[in-house]
């Protein structure tokens, strides 16, 4: 039996990571083992519908295979959402939240554009079955950058402090009661093997564990090269090749060979820090971009989606 996740999966890294990759790849593959799944993310614009050849989602679910579907945040459209279709007061709506005064407090005020996003996803994993259609059975967020991402785990101590009363407290509630359940949350965090990255990685763990007051799920090194490096007198590694190769040809693949031990090496460090630190490990998703691998997006999902499948079985 494969692992199970809880509703909503949080999907955290540095910028440039490949979270959306992961997202989708994770998304594919729970659709296919039969949950309804929705990719829900937090972009200027959503980037994973047009890698299947269709428009970018916004907050409405678009379906984008059996079972799979994508969504993307945006505060606009949350509020009206919110206090019209949930709350029905489209008059408070349309003559206060609407206000030329009150939308320049809404976005200048920090925590509301996390607030309203968490508490979307709290509708979209409730109630949104019953308002709205929209039934899910597990929720996957490809969540802003680090910095903004994580910021979104800082949020239930922050309402906490706040004591708030009326629709603020309820919507509060909503968010710790949510936030602090293991069953219905949890996160992965992804990372490549360079170093950057992987500092980022390493300070995001612990910070995640402090705010969740549960370790993450795993970390998926994204474009891992440890399956894939060979040792220099194996087929296919710089020595093997070398009576085939001119000069100037051996210097430009030792160069490269010596760029992926490095990445290598950094992700063999990264694995050692972060040993124990999340429930499940570190989780290494192979570089696609090598050989006759696949180079479209479309077929990176796909290709990810697989490997994603087997980490999942092998966690069971």
């Amino acid at each position: 039996m494969a692992l199970i996740l809880p509703k909503i999966v949080f999907i955290l890294g540095k910028g440039g990571v490949g979270r959306s990759t992961v997202s989708a790849a994770l998304g594919m593959e729970l659709a296919r083992r039969g949950d309804r799944t929705l990719v829900f993310g937090w972009t200027v614009s959503d980037p994973i519908n047009p890698w299947f050849g269709l428009p970018p989602a916004g907050l409405t679910p678009s379906e984008l295979s059996a079972r799979l579907s994508v969504g993307n945040y945006g505060l606009d459209q949350t509020l009206k959402l919110y206090f019209v279709e949930h709350l029905k007061l489209p008059r408070f709506y349309k003559h206060v939240i609407n206000g030329v005064h009150v939308r320049r407090l809404i976005e200048a005020a920090p925590g509301i554009g996390e607030l309203f996003f968490i508490g979307h996803l709290w509708w979209l994993s409730t109630l949104a079955g019953a308002e709205a259609g929209l039934h899910f059975d597990r929720i996957v967020v490809d969540a802003p950058a680090t910095g903004h991402g994580a910021s979104l785990f800082d949020l239930p101590a922050v309402l906490s402090s706040l004591q708030a009363t009326g629709l603020l407290g309820v919507e509060a509630e909503r968010v710790i009661g949510m936030m602090s359940d293991p069953m219905r949350t949890g996160a992965f965090v992804v990372s490549l093997p360079e170093e950057l990255a992987a500092e980022e990685t390493v300070e995001l763990v612990p910070r995640l564990t402090q705010r969740m007051s549960r370790p993450p799920l795993g970390v998926f090194v994204n474009r891992s090269v440890t399956g894939t490096i060979t040792s220099r007198e194996e087929p296919g590694s710089p020595e093997s090749l070398a009576a085939q190769l001119s000069p100037a040809s051996r210097t430009h693949l030792d160069g490269v060979y010596g760029e992926l031990q490095g990445r290598a090496g950094f992700e063999r460090a990264l694995c050692k820090v972060l040993q124990g630190t999340t429930r499940h490990g570190v989780l290494p998703l192979t570089e696609q971009l090598f050989g006759t691998r696949a180079h479209h997006p479309r077929d990176i999902v796909h290709s990810l989606a697989t490997e994603i499948r087997a980490h999942l079985d092998g966690l069971a």
